[in-house]
């Protein structure tokens, strides 16, 4: 975090807030892990994915409340553990919409401290452009700024339209959600011989990105084909519908709720056993990581 008010003349840093989202302080809630929630398989069991049976489809609905409940659970601790609603910092959508679109973050160590000091201050606006002086917002306020730190990501699909020739620039993504179709989040059946590694995102995404790695590897050794491109692309539908059902900021392509079963899938495609802890307890109730996949 930078030192933002140096000497007796120093100003504040003004964190322009665009959306608010929540964060946690660490990974604890009420004294529980926080993997216990939607890290494990009995988590996730709460939890819509693609190809789902009949059965689970209706244990899924019949146990929908739970997802609320988890929800308000955790919203609750980051309501007593950070001074939220005393900076304006609330979101007004619940907890479960920012994880399953990929938007928890860690809160950095002292940030609310700083701002207690005065040495942090928030605007939240929706939309605001540069003057001579510094910010200036569509309520007419102004911030004087030396220095403006854009933290706001980037278009990594614009990035990609620049690279890629016609036709494929145009395929890229989805008409109807805008979302980008990758098929295991690697491969976009309409654009061939190109992957993508590491753009679907989910909570531990090196271990997904490692897995991903591992999946493409072996399809270019020719150990298993791909299916056809119209399977390919209801696969990915599926994935999409489930993510529209879940959260308003579904074009992230996040696989959080459902990131064990995306595993599932592509170990079953390579021909390994999707169950990969050494007994049935740990399986229900053990988070997955890289190390449940090494060969």
């Amino acid at each position: 975090m930078f030192e933002c008010v140096v000497g007796p003349e120093g100003q504040p840093c003004t964190m322009v807030v665009r959306t608010l989202h929540w964060t946690v302080p660490h990974y604890w809630v009420w004294g529980l892990p926080f993997f216990l929630f939607f890290s494990t398989r009995s988590s996730q069991f709460i939890h819509e994915r693609p190809n789902q049976s009949l059965l689970r489809t209706m244990l899924c609905l019949l146990l929908s409340p739970m997802r609320h409940v988890v929800s308000k659970f955790i919203e609750s601790y980051l309501l007593h553990k950070l001074p939220l609603q005393k900076y304006g910092l609330k979101p007004d959508h619940p907890f479960i919409e920012d994880y399953a679109s990929c938007q928890m973050a860690i809160m950095p160590e002292n940030f609310f401290s700083e701002a207690d000091k005065g040495k942090i201050v928030f605007k939240k606006a929706s939309k605001w452009w540069f003057n001579k002086e510094g910010l200036e917002f569509v309520d007419n306020t102004k911030v004087e700024a030396d220095v403006v730190i854009f933290a706001t990501g980037f278009d990594g699909k614009r990035k990609l339209k620049d690279i890629l020739p016609d036709p494929f620039c145009s395929l890229l993504e989805d008409a109807r959600s805008g979302v980008m179709p990758l098929y295991r989040g690697t491969v976009h059946p309409l654009i061939p011989n190109m992957a993508f590694l590491g753009f679907i995102e989910s909570v531990a995404n090196l271990h997904t990105s490692e897995l991903r790695s591992i999946w493409l590897a072996r399809l270019i050794d020719n150990k298993f084909k791909l299916p056809t491109i119209d399977k390919m692309l209801e696969q990915v539908s599926k994935e999409i519908e489930i993510a529209k059902r879940t959260t308003r900021f579904y074009k992230r392509h996040c696989i959080s709720t459902f990131s064990i079963n995306h595993s599932d899938e592509i170990c079953e495609e390579m021909g390994w056993s999707s169950w990969r802890k050494n007994n049935m307890l740990s399986e229900a109730f053990s988070p997955y990581g890289s190390r449940d996949y090494e060969l």
